[in-house]
């Protein structure tokens, strides 16, 4: 039993470790947005895109995960990938005045993350309990997002921008040695496995992770603002922190319901499900005329964002047998965090904070049509598979 227990263990102990490095540019990145303009002077704009980079680097990632999975083993990809991510953390503490350098670190930094991020999910992927074990790793990664935005302000406040990729760097080698607990077996170069080493491109797999990278970035629209909103209501800084810290804590448990959910129906109707409970939500908190209300329809919104990205994981990794699905679309949907904070900005700057109703509204409503998309094509899919046979 302890024999079948232990791999699953410690592989959702390197998973975590992994996913805690894309949680914590999460946490860091309010705090060195303020930080940047003060101390450098850089334009609003500018200082959003050198904190939004390693979202955009988690992206790029796509391009090179499954390459890197047909040509290294496990052990040689997160020596690699973690070594240039900490030493990029570290000398950012030094380089961070000179924008040029810092969003060509940050960049690095992201795709180094979104590596080692597709590496553990494509493990995952090939486990026996995947929709468990991304709920387990998800929920985990949220879990400490309060302890690491804490760590970040308090790095900040004493030693400023340099303090606080000083804290990024340190917490990410300590992730990073983390990863060591899991010793992956290597993709085998064997001539007779080739089929499992090329990526298949279809129509399904594109719906799916578009709609997983649409959920993220419409449904995190709000999740940028709610301090704005929390604000307009009458809330000090301080107590919509500990309230809103409090909310994503309990949600965090959302992540292994998502899993569970998944893995008792499937994926398709706790994302529908999902999609619909998120876009009523998001609109009560935006258009709320009390504290109250905005707090009780905060609850849901975030949840069902922690309910659906292990969910959208499980879903990705059943569209082929060897897991690399779930490797590339794992960077993508994480990088839909950035693309909400860009839209969301687009959004207020042009009209207001209510707006950002209507465009959640649009984007689920474009989730719900994708995720249809998909359904259809599934059964295709099988009559496609079911026609053949017979003939």
């Amino acid at each position: 039993m302890m024999n079948a227990i232990r791999p699953a263990l410690l592989l959702v102990i390197a998973a975590s470790a992994s996913f805690s490095m894309s949680t914590l540019f999460s946490s860091v990145k309010p705090v060195l947005l303020t930080q940047f303009i003060r101390e450098t002077g850089v334009a609003t704009s500018l200082a959003g895109w050198l904190v939004a980079a390693p979202f955009i680097g988690i992206a790029l990632a796509t391009f090179a995960v499954a390459w890197l999975l047909a040509r290294l083993s496990y052990f040689k990809l997160i020596t690699y990938a973690g070594a240039i991510l900490v030493t990029a953390q570290f000398l950012l503490s030094v380089l961070f005045p000179y924008p040029l350098l810092t969003l060509m670190l940050q960049l690095l930094s992201g795709l180094m993350v979104g590596v080692l991020m597709g590496v553990t999910s494509f493990y995952i992927a090939q486990s026996r309990s995947p929709g468990v074990l991304f709920g387990l790793v998800d929920m985990i990664g949220v879990l400490l997002m309060s302890v690491m935005v804490a760590g970040a302000s308090l790095a900040t406040d004493n030693l400023g921008i340099a303090g606080g990729f000083l804290f990024s760097g340190t917490l990410c080698a300590g992730y990073w040695i983390l990863m060591y607990a899991y010793r992956g077996l290597p993709v085998s170069m064997d001539a007779s496995h080739e089929s499992d080493k090329v990526l298949r491109v279809s129509a399904r797999p594109i719906v799916i992770i578009l709609m997983g990278v649409l959920f993220v970035t419409f449904s995190g629209q709000g999740f940028a603002f709610m301090f704005s909103m929390a604000e307009k209501l009458g809330m000090g800084f301080e107590a919509a922190g500990s309230k809103i810290g409090l909310i994503l804590f309990v949600s965090a448990f959302g992540c292994i319901a998502g899993g569970l959910c998944s893995a008792r129906f499937g994926a398709e109707r706790p994302l529908a499900i999902a999609f619909i409970i998120c876009g009523v939500s998001w609109t009560i908190a935006i258009n709320a005329s009390s504290q109250t209300v905005f707090l009780w329809a905060l609850f849901p919104a975030i949840t069902m964002l922690q309910f659906s990205f292990p969910v959208l994981l499980v879903l990705a990794g059943t569209l082929d047998s060897g897991g690399k699905w779930a490797a590339v679309a794992t960077p993508l949907l994480t990088s839909g965090f950035a693309w909400a904070a860009v839209l969301a900005g687009f959004v207020v700057q042009n009209w207001d904070i209510r707006t950002l109703a209507y465009s959640t509204q649009l984007g689920m409503g474009l989730c719900l049509l994708l995720l249809a998309v998909s359904v259809w094509l599934r059964r295709a899919d099988r009559l496609a598979l079911l026609t053949k046979a017979l003939n």
